[in-house]
């Protein structure tokens, strides 16, 4: 495919969209087309306000694997200016039913994945973009293959047409899959005190509580280390492993950092692109709780993070993420995003949120679409069910009862 009209990044004029265009594959670019297009797919996400890492292409495919790829679909107006890109990670995933975070029951599937949704540069026909690039996606899916968009912001353009157009759900069963929840981020100012000063008074004493309790007792020696580069992750990995594994989230939902081949080889790569970001938090030479995720045009995304219940009475958690946060400060980061989902510490650390929900986007065609049909009607009484006991102060002694026994039990 040709594609000689395509300008160089430093051309970023506003494209007028023609009523005939279409989205294309990237998989069909010729060599030199795709790297034109690469190198506009480049340009957009530096000066996008609303791109996130999961937008950069060679992010994307430094995760791949055997059963991992990556798909993107671009399109371009009549000038050659680049109208739409939609990134979409390619995995093995599941329909899954599930009763208080329990699968009961799974459908395996292939999943295209995006997060926060496709990139518009300009004053465009968002809706009539967004739309088309479904119509296509619609008639290229296979029987398994389905759509799933990640960390979607429920005010945004692409938010309000996931969840309104009646032409898109013609053809896709829509499924919200989890509650809305605040992504938490946190605005970084130039200093730490500053940081500190901008807290609510609660926290801002008990931060300052926690820390001189920990570093004035002369019981435990603490250190506190930083890694960076690819030959860092080879030490990493496990001693945050041998963290998580003590961890709620891997005794009871099988979640946690692991040190296999595959996640070597991402972290390594992001390493080597500078990105990479790891901290771990050590008493008496163990170590007691970790954190790693990655700096990116100016902001830190916080991957995982665990720490050792042994130690929850010191306020590990509270301190490994004070930490990270006054070096990413000295470092000149200016944002963190602590990414999907929401619990209390966050919202204390925090000074930002925006509201987000994930879906899944199911093509309504047989066996797929009735199963979404169920499945949507199935997460309706558990939803219910939830509700009801959480009206009767149940979930959180439940959630505290599951985490202690996964614990135990280990």
């Amino acid at each position: 495919m040709s594609l000689q009209n395509v300008p160089f990044p430093e051309s970023r004029s506003t494209p007028q969209l023609d009523d005939d265009w279409e989205w294309q594959d990237l998989d069909q670019f010729d060599t030199a087309a795709r790297t034109r297009a690469l190198l506009a797919v480049k340009d957009l996400i530096q000066h996008h306000p609303a791109a996130v890492m999961d937008h950069d292409p060679d992010w994307l495919y430094t995760k791949c694997s055997h059963d991992k790829s990556v798909k993107i679909f671009l399109c371009f107006a009549r000038d050659g200016s680049l109208s739409g890109y939609a990134p979409f990670f390619v995995h093995p995933s599941s329909l899954s039913f599930e009763l208080f975070g329990i699968s009961l029951w799974e459908y395996r599937i292939c999943r295209y994945s995006i997060t926060a949704g496709p990139l518009l540069p300009g004053k465009v026909k968002t809706e009539v973009i967004f739309l088309k690039l479904f119509d296509y996606l619609w008639k290229i899916l296979q029987e398994r293959e389905t759509l799933f968009m990640l960390g979607v912001e429920l005010d945004s353009s692409f938010g309000r047409f996931l969840q309104n157009n009646t032409n898109l759900q013609k053809k896709y069963r829509l499924i919200p899959s989890g509650q809305a929840y605040c992504r938490r981020l946190v605005t970084l100012p130039e200093s730490f005190d500053q940081y500190i000063q901008g807290l609510g008074y609660g926290t801002r004493k008990e931060v300052r509580r926690i820390l001189r309790r920990l570093e004035r007792n002369p019981e435990i020696t603490i250190n506190y280390r930083i890694f960076t580069t690819s030959e860092d992750i080879s030490e990493f990995l496990p001693l945050a492993q041998q963290v998580s594994d003590k961890t709620y989230q891997h005794n009871l939902l099988g979640l946690g950092i692991r040190d296999d081949i595959e996640t070597r080889h991402i972290l390594a790569i992001a390493a080597e692109n500078g990105w990479f970001q790891g901290y771990l938090l050590i008493f008496d030479q163990k170590p007691v709780a970790f954190q790693h995720g990655y700096i990116y045009n100016g902001t830190y995304y916080a991957e995982q993070t665990g720490y050792d219940p042994v130690w929850g009475d010191k306020s590990v958690g509270t301190i490994v993420q004070i930490y990270r946060i006054r070096d990413l400060i000295n470092r000149g980061i200016t944002r963190l995003d602590f990414l999907y989902g929401d619990n209390e510490r966050k919202r204390s650390l925090s000074n930002r949120y925006r509201m987000e929900r994930n879906f899944h986007l199911v093509p309504r065609r047989f066996p797929l679409g009735v199963l979404a049909y169920a499945l949507r009607g199935f997460n309706t009484l558990s939803q219910s069910g939830g509700d009801f006991i959480e009206k009767w102060g149940l979930k959180s002694k439940i959630r505290r009862f599951l985490r202690k026994w996964s614990v135990d039990r280990d």
